[in-house]
């Protein structure tokens, strides 16, 4: 099988690291409007948006996210 492991990340984590880290909302973060990350949030949450998290912050390792927040 040479499928690749998916990332655990999901918008629920995503909200709470850029909350604790930058004390910023998804609305701030992503710039859209409450209407779009609250369907985020309740429905589906697009790879592309994913990709761009993984992009600002250098990686989707949830250990090192973590460790990020609380240094």
């Amino acid at each position: 099988m040479t499928d690749k492991p998916k990332s655990k990340l999901d918008v629920h984590f995503i909200i709470f690291y850029i909350y604790k880290k930058y004390k910023m909302e998804l609305t701030g973060y992503y710039r859209v409007t409450p209407s779009v990350a609250s369907k985020w949030k309740h429905s589906y949450f697009p790879d592309t948006r994913l990709h761009e998290f993984a992009y600002r912050e250098g990686t989707t390792n949830i250990v090192e996210l973590i460790q990020r927040i609380y240094e």
